[in-house]
């Protein structure tokens, strides 16, 4: 099943960020009865191409909502459903948050700032709950997501599930190890509030040392061995920019990505290491992690 938000905010980082393109702003509300969730079933086909037996359906939604979770719709001047996102309460360590299970855009708006209005309109959704704790996951190989979390939402990373899903029938995750890194948004940060006014001035990171870069060969760009011996204050790790036309055209790369990335996540997560920001640079094959050591800090949660 597709419970991340792996697809949604790619056009965020394809128009680096930039101006919202031509379109009236969506309107952004609840969707509580059976009809209307009805339309999120749908909506599942059409972003992830699921198969029937993956799309949450209508009675999960409504219980969902009748236990202090929400579903947002994005919805245009017609009243047609654009894009929504989907989440519960739960708890770790003791503290309440919500999990954002899932969100999408329909192909075809991914490019109107639909992501970020319904991002933002969850986040006040879950403050006015009296929560400031906000998780979920995403693939770690699709740059344009990490640098949409991490970037553009002010969001952090520090814990890595190896094959979290296991196999996954849709299109755009199958054949590759379902690997996530699992965000934490603090809702009431600075950062995040900066972040969500766009008031927050873009950081530069020059010479920051690589625990993991590729290495051109040919046209094909190859993961070098990650190195494990790296321990300033901040580092880097690198993914392949173009992972889609990897997995259609040479998948034995794609998962030497994955493992790769793996390695270098899991050990640098392990020693207190949290990944704080994504810089995409058009005109590189890669973009990069940005990994921040955390300064006296032991078990997390």
């Amino acid at each position: 099943m597709q419970c991340d938000i792996d697809l949604l905010f790619s056009c965020f980082a394809r128009n680096n960020f930039g101006t919202v393109m031509t379109m009236t702003a969506p309107e952004i509300r609840r969707i509580t009865d059976a009809g209307g969730l009805r339309g999120i079933e749908d909506l599942q086909r059409d972003v992830w191409g699921m198969p029937d037996r993956e799309i949450v359906p209508v009675h999960q939604l409504l219980a969902a909502v009748a236990a202090g979770g929400n579903v947002l719709g994005a919805f245009d001047h017609t009243g047609a459903l654009l894009g929504f996102c989907y989440g519960l309460v739960g708890m770790r360590a003791g503290k309440f948050f919500f999990y954002s299970h899932m969100a999408g855009v329909r192909p075809g708006f991914q490019n109107h700032h639909i992501g970020f209005l319904l991002k933002r309109a969850q986040r006040q959704a879950a403050l006015d709950q009296g929560l400031d704790w906000m998780m979920w996951t995403f693939d770690p190989l699709q740059g344009l997501n990490a640098a949409f979390n991490l970037r553009k939402l002010g969001a952090t990373a520090h814990r890595y599930y190896v094959d979290y899903y296991g196999e996954m029938p849709d299109e755009i995750n199958r054949g590759m190890p379902s690997d996530r890194l699992e965000v934490d948004w603090w809702l009431r940060d600075p950062r995040v509030d900066a972040a969500l006014t766009e008031t927050a001035a873009p950081r530069t990171w020059p010479t920051v040392p690589a625990a993991l870069r590729g290495i051109g060969r040919g046209e094909i760009l190859m993961p070098e061995a990650p190195a494990l011996d790296l321990a300033g204050p901040v580092i880097r790790i690198d993914i392949p920019r173009a992972i889609g036309e990897l997995k259609a055209n040479h998948p034995d790369i794609a998962l030497a990505w994955r493992l790769a990335t793996r390695q270098a996540f899991v050990y640098y997560f392990h020693r207190g290491y949290r990944a704080i920001d994504f810089v995409d640079q058009r005109s590189a094959a890669t973009g990069s992690y940005i990994l921040e050591r955390q300064a006296g800090e032991g078990a997390s949660v």
